[in-house]
């Protein structure tokens, strides 16, 4: 499952609606984008002990990273906020290892040359590793181009360019990516690029559709769309707003059965978690 829980929401009562629906779901990878971690990361914390009640024991999450950077007073990161990150969860019994460190680590040295995004803790990638396979796991959110401007494309090109370095793997990339503006029957996305200003509009089109249509060089396929096609998408079929901002793309190889939004989410979130039935226990 991939869900964005919406950081405002992220107060007393509305984490354990959020947890009690994610039990309903029975799911074993857990990615959730926008946890706040509130004073004394009491929020996160509440998140990690009741997902490891619901057997989701093994965890990893930015919003340490995110409260480094929301204590810093070099700019642009004393006027931007971060208080909130990402976290994944998986099985208990299956082990996740941290693969971002070398990002982190340059954040904290204050070496930001390497890096186009200030939005390090929207990136969080994982390695599982279960008994029959390793996936590596990408839990990524763009933050909206209508607040950030520039720091959405730079998100988007930061993720695929790490992708594209690295080369083919097998992988689960998912998030809240705020886009498509539009998806039309044919199966052509329409990029909130086009709307932007001359000198930034083929940038900000290439960085969306590079997301949203160029992983497959690396072998990656949207999932959702895989197993439904192409044609209009209905209300039941979108995850915020009549809009199928939230997407998962998968290594070709990895065995799927089934995808789905599931807009009763929508009661504890201001978006529909869209969840996915892969057979991990097959060889890959």
């Amino acid at each position: 499952m991939t869900w964005n829980v919406n950081k405002s929401a992220n107060s007393a009562g509305r984490i354990d609606d959020q947890l009690e629906y994610i039990a309903e779901c029975d799911v074993d990878v857990l990615l959730l984008q926008e946890v706040r971690y509130g004073r004394d990361h009491r929020w996160v914390d509440a998140w990690k002990t009741g997902l490891r009640q619901l057997g989701l024991g093994t965890i990893e999450h930015s919003c340490d990273l995110a409260a480094e950077l929301a204590a810093s007073s070099v700019p642009p990161h004393d006027g931007i906020g971060h208080d909130n990150g990402h976290l994944t969860a998986v099985a208990t019994d299956w082990s996740l290892e941290r693969q971002d460190q070398a990002t982190v680590e340059l954040y904290q040295t204050g070496d930001t040359s390497q890096l186009s995004t200030h939005f390090p803790e929207k990136i969080l990638v994982t390695e599982l590793t279960t008994p029959k396979t390793e996936i590596e796991l990408w839990n990524v959110r763009a933050v909206p181009g209508s607040s950030w401007g520039q720091e959405k494309i730079k998100l988007f090109e930061t993720v695929y360019d790490q992708l594209t370095a690295a080369g083919p793997k097998l992988r689960i990339l998912a998030g809240d990516f705020n886009s498509p503006q539009q998806e039309l029957a044919d199966g052509q996305a329409i990029p909130f690029g086009y709307q932007k200003a001359p000198e930034l509009r083929q940038r900000w089109v290439n960085a969306e559709l590079n997301m949203l249509k160029g992983l497959g060089n690396l072998g990656m396929i949207d999932i959702f769309r895989a197993l439904h096609g192409y044609g209009d998408v209905d209300v039941t079929q979108t995850s915020w707003r009549e809009k199928r901002f939230d997407h998962m793309f998968a290594s070709k190889s990895l065995s799927v059965r089934h995808c789905s939004y599931d807009t009763a989410g929508l009661d504890c979130s201001d978006h529909a978690p869209l969840i996915a039935d892969f057979d991990l226990s097959a060889e890959v």
